[in-house]
Parts: structure tokens; C-alpha cells; sequence
């Protein structure tokens, strides 16, 4: 079926630019912030700092909502597209949409613990998943997800 300018349905996108600030993912049914905690705070988080940049999105009902979370790993690898790309801040190729802002970090922490202190990161330059202590300060970030449904 074409649609108007040409598209067909299967022509949709699967990630939208809400125009506030956030993109929808139609496929999981999630909305992501269009930015990163690096992009927003110019600093790298710790797993602690991470939390707490989630709740100052709640606390000022960032694009009008107050439930904002981390993601979970799979949810984080669901963003994963080795066929598209944007730029992080080193300017390499992270693998998500362009719907996304570039200029960010290349990792987002999880909600996923682990033991002694640990909890998972998503590397969106390489496809793959890592645990690191969560108070250690490298160059992660977060990016903070919301159920929409």
C-alpha cells in the first residue's frame, strides 16, 4: 500500500522523533530520551550517578512524564542496529538510530546487577554487553528509557 510522498508501510520507521526531547521505539513499544546523561551533564556516571539522573528527569518531569528508569541489558541491546549509525563524542560509529542526538557516550549502564557490586553496561560500539563495578567512573552514561504502554 503507498502511503503519501511515495512510502509504503513497510517504509515506516521504527524509531520517532517525538520533537520533545525523546523517541519512541514503535517495535518494543518504548520511549527513550534522545540524549545521553553525558550529552545533558558533560560528565561520565557511575552506575550511583546514573540513578540519580534518572531521578532528576522524574523530579522535573522531563517531557512531561515521571516514570523514567534504566534500561534492562536486552532492552539496551534492542536499540543495537549494526546496519545504522550516528557519531559518539569521539566521533566513531555507535550503533543506534538517527533519531538519536550524536555526540554522546558509547554506553549505557542497566538496571542488571550483579554480584559484589557490579551491574551491566551496553557498549553500542561494539553489540555487546559488560559488567563493571558500579562505582567506578569510565566513560559510561546513561540513557533513560520509559514504558509507554
Amino acid at each position: 500500500m503507498k502511503l503519501e510522498g511515495g512510502l509504503t508501510l513497510t517504509d515506516e520507521k521504527r524509531f520517532c522523533d517525538n520533537g520533545d526531547g525523546t523517541v519512541t521505539d514503535k517495535e518494543t513499544k518504548l520511549m527513550w530520551n534522545q540524549t545521553d546523561a553525558y550529552q545533558d551533564t558533560s560528565q561520565w556516571s557511575n552506575w550511583f550517578m546514573a540513578e540519580d539522573y534518572i531521578k532528576s528527569l522524574n523530579n522535573k518531569e522531563f517531557a512531561g512524564y515521571t516514570n523514567w528508569r534504566m534500561p534492562t541489558l536486552e532492552e539496551a541491546e534492542d536499540l543495537y542496529d549494526e546496519d545504522i549509525h550516528i557519531r559518539d563524542m569521539d566521533r566513531f560509529e555507535i550503533y543506534i538510530d538517527s533519531a538519536f542526538s550524536p555526540g554522546g557516550g558509547f554506553t549505557t549502564w542497566t538496571s542488571d546487577l550483579r554480584p559484589h557490586g557490579t551491574a551491566c553496561i551496553f557498549y553500542f560500539r561494539y553489540g555487546h554487553g559488560n559488567i563493571n563495578h558500579k562505582e567506578d567512573i569510565t566513560k559510561d552514561t546513561i540513557r533513560a528509557v520509559r514504558d509507554i504502554d
